[in-house]
């Protein structure tokens, strides 16, 4: 039985919407048997945690040996020594990437747009051909892990990248580009252009991964937010799409998250939210599916302050609003026949999801509320210094390339430009910037960096005290785990 692989309720929801004229056109114009006959996967990707650490003890490694040889035990010293980048690039060491994220255009059909839209936008100079070049040179060997199996990880992002249309996730398209420089995309998507066929493309061009934008299970409040009627039956159509696409081709890509934007309009609502989110995840013989797994995300912006919440309000969200959420979450684990002594606890089976249990803070709730009521959630758990930054890069439409998505916010300085070096010579020529990290414009910084650096950190670390206390021979060493990163 088709979509048997839902609840028979979401079964029921995508069955009619498969029966809509759209997908009859698709199925009788021959489009799903072309998508199915050029299906491809999405290529494996760099290990996000591992490889900064790989790098740094290529640099790093044989001076700080030599101090624990001459008698030196700071650890923080070592520490110090171990994970600061030279000033300068070693000429025998390849830039290997893990992250590139690239804004290909800041033209959204959401208009008129979202009323927490604060993107501040360049001059879009850079064509379709010109990001294909940029994503032919993660496949050269200066510029991409070293085992052909760990590709750079590309988060395509805008505006809206749907606009593209198959210029995107078309047969000579910038997915399949990346695919054949052995990378794999992220797509960040607000759902509307998800038609029958992108949908199909999507999934044929081997996209790892597919971030919607959906703010709550609440068509008005959405509609509020989007400041037009209708626009949450439109995510919704466009997110079931790609559910019924992935189904007909048979593909377990690309994984569906969910991006929420946590404000004052939709924070009571959590719980309920979670709850329709929960409603629409496929169904395992064992364990739950990681798609539909979603990021809170507290709006961000000085102009959004009056969609912000409180303090007092974050504190509640996290206290009681959490917890009538981990019920639910709770109550679904069981409903799926999840053993007690296997069932986690909300935070830690979608640790990304919260912006403040996902990473390590210096401080307790009241003092990451605090900053966060003033737009700075990330402020208690920066690193003392950038790890992944030579790792990465996040490229405008006009070419800039920043250390990271935070940056390519707060644009401080760029690295350089795409339209004169490619991003692994950006990388080399301004390595000398990194040592100032992390500053200002890093108060901001990202989950996801946050939980790298912090984890990059913590393996940092062990490796030295490895070398200060070197384990018996044949002893299995414990690798710190990793917190997913999306």
């Amino acid at each position: 039985m088709l979509f048997d692989q839902y609840g028979p309720e979401h079964a029921a929801r995508l069955n009619a919407r498969f029966a809509g004229d759209d997908w009859r056109a698709a199925m009788s114009d021959g489009a799903v048997d072309t998508a199915r006959a050029a299906l491809r996967p999405p290529p494996k990707v760099a290990n996000v945690f591992s490889l900064p650490v790989e790098q740094l003890k290529a640099i790093n490694e044989a001076r700080v040996r030599a101090l624990i040889e001459a008698g030196e035990r700071d650890e923080e010293r070592l520490l110090a020594e171990l994970g600061t980048w030279p000033d300068e690039w070693p000429a025998d060491l390849p830039v290997r990437l893990s992250f590139l994220g690239i804004n290909l255009t800041y033209a959204c059909d959401m208009q008129p747009k979202c009323i927490y839209c604060n993107q501040r936008t360049t001059p879009e100079c850079m064509t379709v051909e010109d990001w294909k070049r940029v994503l032919a040179t993660l496949g050269h060997r200066g510029a991409m892990p070293a085992r052909d199996d760990q590709g750079v990880y590309v988060y395509l992002t805008g505006g809206e990248p749907l606009l593209l249309s198959e210029d995107l996730w078309g047969p000579e398209g910038l997915i399949r580009a990346a695919g054949d420089a052995g990378a794999a995309c992220n797509i960040n998507t607000n759902a509307l252009a998800l038609t029958p066929q992108a949908a199909l493309g999507i999934v044929s061009s081997g996209t790892g991964r597919l971030h919607i934008s959906l703010d709550t299970h609440r068509a008005e409040v959405a509609d509020a937010i989007h400041q037009q009627a209708g626009r949450w039956e439109q995510v919704v159509r466009g997110l079931h799409n790609v559910q019924i696409a992935k189904t007909l081709l048979g593909a377990a890509h690309p994984v569906i998250h969910l991006n929420c934007v946590l404000t004052r309009r939709n924070a009571d609502d959590f719980p309920e939210f979670l709850r329709f989110i929960l409603s629409m995840k496929p169904l395992q013989d064992e364990g739950i599916s990681s798609d539909l797994d979603f990021h809170l995300i507290p709006v961000g912006g000085d102009q959004n302050r009056d969609l912000r919440l409180t303090a007092a309000q974050y504190e509640r969200f996290f206290s009681e609003t959490w917890a009538a959420a981990e019920a639910v979450w709770q109550a679904y684990q069981e409903s799926r026949g999840v053993p007690e002594d296997k069932r986690k606890d909300l935070a830690g089976q979608m640790p990304f999801m919260s912006p403040y249990h996902r990473v390590q803070q210096r401080g307790e709730l009241a003092a990451w509320a605090e900053r966060a009521a003033a737009g700075r959630p990330g402020e208690l758990a920066i690193s003392p210094r950038c790890y992944v930054a030579p790792t990465q890069g996040f490229v405008l439409p006009d070419g800039s390339q920043y250390w990271c998505g935070g940056h390519a916010t707060s644009r401080p300085e760029p690295v350089g430009n795409v339209r004169e070096h490619d991003v692994a010579e950006n990388i080399r020529r301004g390595l000398g910037q990194v040592r100032a990290l992390p500053r200002a414009e890093c108060r901001t910084c990202p989950g996801a960096t946050l939980a790298i650096n912090q984890t990059v950190e913590g393996r940092l670390r062990q490796a030295i005290q490895e070398w200060i206390n070197p384990p018996a021979e044949g002893a299995a060493v414990e690798v710190p785990e990793a917190p997913p990163v999306d």
